[in-house]
């Protein structure tokens, strides 16, 4: 046996075994591991979203409507429309409808609440001025 060279079985299968360790480990963050966007950054597109129905309401002297599902919100007047998916972990907490007026106040007060599995936050809704905030 001295004068043979070479490897085991054994050192063979160990390596291996190690080698598909390390495989699985690798696959399984590149998988799961999916681009996230910051809940900030979510807020401010729904934000620039309904910015821009109450510009169209104010511009167009028409009434537009709101629209907030579990995974998405829109805005909606005549032939003009606008849809905001929210990324794959977040969802909206209630199923909302409101309208901006045609002086652009909202028709009714409240709150959205966005979340994730780790946090929620509130926009908030003032009835009659129009003005929303995230807090």
């Amino acid at each position: 046996m001295l004068g043979k060279k070479g490897f085991t079985m054994v050192e063979m299968l160990f390596v291996l075994s190690i080698m598909i360790v390390l495989s699985v480990f690798t696959l399984h963050f590149s998988i799961s591991n999916r681009p996230k966007i910051a809940i900030e950054q979510q807020c401010s597109q729904i934000i620039s979203l309904l910015e821009e129905a109450k510009t169209l309401a104010l511009t167009s002297h028409n009434q537009v409507d709101i629209n907030i599902s579990s995974n998405q919100i829109s805005y909606s007047q005549g032939n003009k429309s606008r849809t905001l998916l929210l990324n794959f972990s977040y969802y909206f907490k209630y199923y909302y409808d409101f309208h901006f007026n045609k002086n652009g106040n909202i028709s009714s007060g409240g709150r959205i609440e966005l979340g994730n599995t780790n946090e929620i936050k509130t926009i908030i809704l003032n009835v009659g001025s129009g003005a929303f905030y995230v807090r």
